[in-house]
Parts: structure tokens; sequence; C-alpha cells
């Protein structure tokens, strides 16, 4: 696995996170708990809310899982800022994203360090975005691959 690059604030949201998933989890086993006691019979053979409490449970506990497995690779980053011309943490940029000669995007995007993103405007940098534009320079063309598509950027201004 890769490192996963967060600023102090994301580092703070990743246990965040973390914190509300383990909240949840507890939450659904109780759920859970409660529709088995209700049921009639033994609790558990055609007992629909039982039945979807176990499947959230499952769902809840891998997002654990996968996070425990995560934070091993986290990696802060200090939000230093460097020459003007430069893609950092913060910035806010316009792209042209070129994913064929007939599919092209103008877009006005914000790098950021945290973990999960606020809003579609925001760009991580863990994202395949993300990784190709960070510390790159205005004016720049670089690419990224997704499933064995070619997506190009072209870095055309910094606000």
């Amino acid at each position: 696995m890769d490192k996963i690059l967060v600023s102090q604030e994301g580092y703070r949201q990743f246990f965040e996170i973390l914190e509300e998933l383990k909240e949840l989890s507890l939450n659904s086993a109780s759920i859970g708990n409660e529709a088995y006691k209700n049921a009639i019979g033994d609790g558990w053979h055609d007992n629909f809310d039982f039945e979807e409490s176990v499947r959230e449970s499952r769902k809840i506990a891998s997002r654990i899982n996968k996070m425990l497995e995560e934070e091993a690779y986290l990696e802060i980053i200090e939000d230093k800022k460097y020459i003007n011309n430069l893609i950092n943490l913060g910035d806010t940029f316009e792209v042209k994203i070129i994913y064929s000669n007939s599919d092209i995007e103008k877009e006005t995007l914000t790098l950021t360090g945290k973990y999960k993103p606020d809003n579609d405007k925001e760009i991580t940098l863990n994202s395949p975005l993300g990784k190709c534009i960070y510390k790159k320079q205005i004016n720049t063309t670089n690419e990224y691959f997704v499933e064995n598509n070619k997506i190009t950027v072209h870095i055309l201004n910094k606000y």
C-alpha cells in the first residue's frame, strides 16, 4: 500500500471518522440485538430487521478494518508554501482534463490534505489527479492512468 498523505487537519479527520464508525458499529449491534429479541420464534429465521442489521454491521466492520490497515500508512505533510507557480495544499487552481479528443473538461478545484474531501470541488493528495498535480508547475501538462486509460491534465491557472 502507498503512503496516504494528509495534512494535520486530515490526520484529525481520519481519527474522527474512525471514532464515528466505531460508535455506529455499537449502535448497529444494539439495533440487531433488539431485532433479535423482538422476533417471534428463534430470533433470526425470517427476521428482516435482524438480517439487515447484520449486513449493516458487516459493512461498518469492513470500513473500520480498512481504516485500521490504512492507519499505518498515514503520513502527515506540512502545509508549506512553495514557489508561487507550483500547486500546493490549499491552492485553488484551474485545470483542463483531457479524457479523449472529444471529452475535455475545464475544472476549478482545490487541493486538500483532508482524508475525505468535503465536496466535489476538493481533491485530495491521494486521488489520482491530486498525485498528478501536487508540486507541479502552472502551465504544464501531466498524465495519470485509471484502469489503463490515460488522462492528460493541463494546469491552466492558480488563484
